[in-house]
């Protein structure tokens, strides 16, 4: 089987559809694919999904973006997985697209595709340079990676576990997600572990994906929270405690204003 597609669901049913609609549209061979659906919801989905060939796994809480992910691999079928968010919309030849990736490179581990939002690209993150203490603390003072002129395949730090296409053996020997991430940054962790191991991370910018994002999350200061919980992990992990803790300090004041002062 070559491709397997694994989607954690969580507060996305209708998003969800509309995500395994477009996979049914666009998959080239339905029956050389697999789909794989978490269910990280308290609600059980049952006969919602009926209509659609895809394997469940009931979790019934909310154990994570990683872990629920992982728990996917164990079942996955395909020498490529794509991992899709609920919220995302494949456009055609995506799929195509992104597992022809691996044809032209060998060391090619790990590949993302554009996200398009109703504006055009997505103004949200979806791949950029390695993350460190110093581009953490910057922020927007480094700036992303540029799009500009870019039309074919090209290297990159990381891209984002809502649509990354990744080798099912790299996925393995990886040991899958870090699970102590709740949810932030254990893409862009999996993606530097992959780095270290001399695997390319690319994208393929004529693959795209619409993507709504921040369809999980209702409360923006508890968004924010686990946001910065999983880079102060990312950091300490990958950089230290020292250059964790300057980040932390640091980041104080946007810390309380964005967990305990916005409004919502």
């Amino acid at each position: 089987m070559l491709l397997t597609v694994q989607i954690v669901n969580y507060n996305s049913r209708d998003n969800l559809i509309v995500c395994l609609q477009s996979i049914r549209k666009h998959a080239q061979d339905s029956a050389d694919s697999q789909v794989i659906v978490v269910n990280n919801d308290t609600e059980r989905l049952g006969g919602f999904l009926d209509s659609f060939n895809v394997d469940l796994i009931e979790k019934n809480e909310n154990v994570g973006f990683g872990k629920a992910h992982n728990l996917g691999l164990e079942k996955a079928k395909g020498d490529y997985i794509l991992l899709l968010n609920p919220d995302t919309k494949l456009f055609p030849e995506a799929i195509a697209k992104l597992v022809n990736v691996f044809s032209t490179n060998e060391r090619i581990g790990i590949a993302g595709p554009l996200h398009i939002s109703e504006e055009g690209v997505s103004k949200e993150e979806h791949f950029g340079f390695q993350k460190t203490p110093l581009s953490t603390i910057g922020g927007k003072l480094f700036g992303k990676q540029s799009l500009l002129g870019q039309k074919d395949i090209f290297e990159t730090g990381w891209v984002s576990g809502g649509a990354m296409i990744i080798r099912k053996k790299l996925f393995c020997e990886l040991g899958g997600f870090d699970e102590k991430y709740f949810m932030y940054f254990e893409d862009v962790d999996l993606c530097l572990r992959a780095k270290k191991k001399g695997w390319k991370v690319v994208v393929q910018p004529e693959a795209k994906v619409f993507h709504k994002s921040g369809q999980s999350f209702t409360d923006n200061r508890q968004k924010k929270k686990c946001y910065y919980d999983s880079q102060g992990y990312y950091l300490q992990k990958n950089f230290g405690f020292v250059w964790s803790w300057v980040a932390r300090a640091l980041r104080l004041p946007f810390y309380f204003w964005n967990v305990y002062l916005k409004k919502q």
